[in-house]
C-alpha cells in the first residue's frame, strides 16, 4: 500500500451497518435513560426529526495508512507530538491509520433552521449527526480491523485531536496530511472547527503484537468528568 496515497470510502444510507442506535442518540442529547423512558411528545419530535432527515447523510471516509517507527516509548508520527496518551493508545503498534470522517452539510442546514423556532428539535438533531458520524467511524475502524486481521495485525482503539493530552491544534497536521477539503469537502477555520460540524479526524494503530485493543475511545481520555463519556 502506498503510504502517500489518500484513499476514499464512501456508503450508502441502505448500508444495514448503519442502522440507528437510538439509545446513543438519546446520550448525546443528554438523557441517560433509553428512548422509552421519554415523555410521548418528546418521541413524538423524535420519530419526526427521524423521519425528515432519512436520506439526507452523505457518509464519506479519507484515510492514509502509513508506517511509524519508535524512539524509546515515543511513535516517530507523520505530524510532531509528545503526547504520552497517544504513544499509549499506538503502543505496540507498526503502522498507522489517520483518517477523517464526515456525514455532510444537510445536517448542518437543519440544524440552522430548527434553532430559529425549535430548540428540542435542534438539540435532537444535533445528537443525531453525533450518533451518525460515530457510526460511520465504527464502520470504517470495523472495516479496517478486518483487513488487518486477514494479514495477522490488530488494531488499537481511535485516538482523536483533543482527546488527553493531544493538542486539537493538531487537526492542521490532520488536515495537512489528509488534503480534507478537497477528498471529502472538510474545511477547518481558525477556531479550529470543522464544517461540516458532524466530522471527525482520528489516527489508530495497526500491530501484530496489540492483542485485543478494541476498548471503547473514551477509556483513553484522561477527561473522566465529561457528559458524553461512554462509561
Amino acid at each position: 500500500m502506498a503510504e502517500n496515497t489518500i484513499f476514499i470510502k464512501k456508503y450508502s444510507a441502505d448500508d444495514k451497518r448503519f442502522e440507528i442506535n437510538s439509545k446513543e442518540v438519546w446520550r448525546y442529547a443528554g438523557y441517560s435513560g433509553i428512548a422509552a423512558s421519554v415523555d410521548s411528545e418528546l418521541q413524538n419530535v423524535y420519530d419526526q426529526m427521524i423521519k425528515e432527515l432519512e436520506g439526507k447523510f452523505a457518509y464519506k471516509v479519507c484515510y492514509r495508512r502509513m508506517e511509524i517507527e519508535w524512539s524509546d516509548d515515543m511513535p516517530l508520527l507523520p505530524f510532531p507530538s509528545q503526547s504520552k496518551n497517544l504513544a499509549k493508545c499506538l503502543k505496540g503498534s507498526n503502522e498507522i491509520v489517520i483518517f477523517a470522517a464526515t456525514i455532510g452539510l444537510e445536517i448542518d442546514r437543519y440544524i440552522a433552521k430548527y434553532q430559529r423556532f425549535s430548540a428540542t428539535k435542534a438539540l435532537l438533531i444535533q445528537a443525531y449527526g453525533a450518533e451518525r458520524v460515530e457510526c460511520l467511524c465504527d464502520v470504517f475502524c470495523s472495516e479496517i480491523r478486518d483487513e488487518a486481521a486477514k494479514q495477522g495485525l490488530s488494531c488499537s482503539a481511535r485516538f482523536s485531536p483533543g482527546y488527553g493530552d493531544l493538542p486539537l491544534e493538531k487537526q492542521k497536521d490532520f488536515f495537512r496530511l489528509l488534503d480534507c477539503n478537497r477528498q471529502i469537502g472538510i474545511s477547518l477555520n481558525e477556531s479550529l472547527l470543522m464544517t461540516p460540524s458532524k466530522s471527525v479526524t482520528a489516527i489508530f494503530g495497526l500491530g501484530s503484537c496489540l492483542g485485543e485493543k478494541t476498548e471503547h475511545k473514551c477509556s483513553n481520555c484522561a477527561k473522566t468528568d465529561c457528559e458524553y463519556r461512554n462509561k
